[in-house]
């Protein structure tokens, strides 16, 4: 794991590669922010990462954070967790993302910072931001269609209020 930033954007990146990086960054929150989580392991390759790892543990290189999935099969596994084992109360999430910001190519795949916030709706309609931060990704990018084969959550507190019960 690189814990450095990205040293800026790349700037020969295709086009045809920029739109379907922008479309998995755009499915990707939708499926989650309609609760369509089903959907949500497809946006990985097979062998992937998808870690929540707060900044300070990501700075410091620190390889576990409060999530760890190494494959799609745990994605999905938490999936139907989350579906029929988990016990919390109903929320959902609203994601406000910023463009990725391409940054290179790392062994075939895409690097790519984004931004996001996401805010927390409860069931009696209290909300809240729930989490800020920034995703740290590699995309493997095969004609349009776009997914990742690993994708840092970086937030930018280690507190959360609560436990993060679906992906951000």
């Amino acid at each position: 794991m690189n814990a450095k930033t990205p040293a800026g954007p790349a700037t020969d990146v295709p086009v045809a590669v920029r739109d379907a990086i922008a479309r998995l960054m755009t499915e990707y929150a939708n499926a989650i922010d309609n609760d369509e989580l089903e959907r949500w392991p497809h946006f990985f390759t097979e062998q992937c990462l998808y870690q929540i790892l707060p900044r300070p543990d990501y700075r410091q290189g620190r390889p576990i954070g409060i999530w760890f999935c190494d494959n799609r099969d745990m994605l999905e596994d938490r999936v139907s967790s989350i579906r029929e084992v988990n016990v919390y109360e109903p929320h959902v999430y609203r994601h406000v993302i910023s463009p990725a910001e391409i940054t290179g190519m790392n062994n075939g795949a895409w690097t790519a910072q984004t931004s996001y916030i996401v805010v927390r709706t409860m069931h009696d309609g209290a909300m809240q931001v729930f989490s800020a931060g920034r995703y740290v990704d590699e995309i493997e990018v095969d004609g349009a269609i776009a997914r990742f084969r690993k994708r840092i959550v970086v937030p930018d507190s280690p507190r959360f209020d609560t436990l993060v019960v679906i992906p951000l």
